[in-house]
């Protein structure tokens, strides 16, 4: 890295604020599905185990799996891509000491990441951000085929990868020598998960701080899995997004919607196919034992998943043309530029109302519920971001990320003298 070099953040006139309206919208859908994660222990989402059997709330189960699950992080997955790019395009400064930069920040990232999971929730998305996010920068220099070919391995991997683990154990169960005791080993995996739920309820409700710590660590430690089977997606979206960043697609709204408008109607009967495939297998099946429907899971959250985010990418920027000047998109857009303070604040505020160190409500919010609490906290956040961006710069978790990022307190007051965002 050249020591000559000063790197700045942007400046608000560099911004694209239909960038920041689409986080705001999937800051929201990304708020909607993790409410049951918050309010639930990890094997009761990823196994057949279900808490609120009524009809009511199966439909809302329903409306939440065919319209948000695995449709908004790719959003947000697909913007931080972009992202980078935009990072990496500032004027008169060296791109490899930018990406130097940016891997600091990655850093930072992880650290916060990491810290949330270890004192709030097992959810956390900012680590596999992080990580993969590590991986994203090793393609700055790779031509467009070359990214774009990688962004499709990686967007399957995950489907070929499980699928071949499903057929060599169907296999593998049919030997009499070896079926019997598989199938012993799956009937004490689930056994051990319930008996994991039920404890795990009662510490998130009764327990003391550490041991919710020791609980959620147990948690992360199951999911890792996810890391490696479940979202190497994220990576096809990250290069996806930096290559959207590469030709300019959203400099440009008119041509924007003529590209996304080709992508909506090769993306429109994807979606159709996959995710009614998707909602079968998460009713019919379990993350835990690995089987076709696992199979159908992968590929419809992954690929039906990503195929909608893509109509609804389409569909949200038609939205923002038509009502660009409206006081809602205006604020939805405030909510995008404060996303990393947003997020965070959506566990501080949701654990605070299911941990019994709150109000001790772990495993009694059902889906109804959950929704109509998402959408009041999101109403708060629209009603907060605003006056607090008249005010500040920047949200109060990105300025001490930026802080950190360029080694120095950076401003954070209107009136303070540097013109930074």
């Amino acid at each position: 890295m050249d020591s000559q070099t000063k790197i700045q953040p942007l400046k608000s006139s560099e911004r694209m604020v239909i960038l920041d309206f689409f986080r705001g919208i999937a800051i929201f859908g990304i708020l909607i599905v993790n409410m049951a994660w918050y309010n639930a222990p990890l094997f009761a989402q990823m196994g057949d185990f279900v808490l609120f059997d009524d009809t009511a709330n199966r439909l809302a189960h329903i409306f939440i799996m065919i319209f948000f699950e695995s449709k908004f992080y790719p959003l947000f997955a697909l913007l931080f891509g972009i992202g980078f790019y935009v990072f990496t395009q500032k004027a008169d400064v060296n791109i490899q000491a930018l990406v130097y930069r940016y891997r600091l920040r990655l850093l930072y990232l992880l650290i916060f990441g990491i810290l949330h999971v270890v004192f709030f929730w097992h959810g956390d998305i900012l680590i596999i951000y992080a990580l993969f996010g590590f991986v994203m920068t090793w393609f700055y220099k790779s031509s467009d085929k070359k990214v774009m070919v990688w962004g499709t391995i990686f967007l399957l991997l995950p489907v070929a990868i499980i699928s071949l683990l499903v057929a060599l154990l169907k296999m593998a169960m049919a030997m009499p020598e070896i079926g019997p005791g598989l199938e012993a080993g799956f009937r004490e995996q689930l056994l051990y998960a319930r008996d994991f739920i039920e404890k795990s309820i009662l510490v998130y409700r009764e327990g003391s701080f550490s041991d919710m710590i020791r609980v959620r660590l147990m948690e992360y430690a199951h999911a890792i899995n996810g890391i490696i089977f479940a979202f190497p997606n994220v990576l096809f979206l990250f290069l996806t997004g930096m290559y959207m960043g590469r030709k300019k697609v959203f400099q440009d709204l008119d041509r924007a919607e003529t590209i996304l408008r080709k992508i909506f109607y090769w993306c429109l009967p994807v979606a159709v196919i996959f995710t009614p495939l998707y909602v079968y297998a998460m009713l019919h099946g379990s993350m835990l034992v690995p089987d076709w429907n696992m199979v159908l899971m992968i590929a419809g959250g992954m690929i039906g998943g990503t195929a909608q985010m893509f109509v609804y990418l389409y569909l949200f920027l038609l939205l923002y043309k038509k009502f660009k000047e409206r006081p809602l998109v205006r604020r939805i857009s405030f909510v995008g530029r404060m996303a990393f303070t947003n997020y965070l604040m959506h566990t501080i505020i949701v654990t605070t109302l299911v941990y019994g160190y709150g109000l001790g409500l772990y495993a009694q919010i059902n889906y109804w519920q959950g929704i109509l609490l998402a959408a009041a906290i999101y109403l708060l956040q629209l009603y907060w971001s605003e006056p607090w961006l008249r005010k500040y710069r920047f949200g109060p978790f990105e300025w001490l990320w930026r802080s950190m990022t360029y080694g120095k307190l950076q401003p954070i007051r209107k009136d303070d003298s540097a013109e930074q965002v």
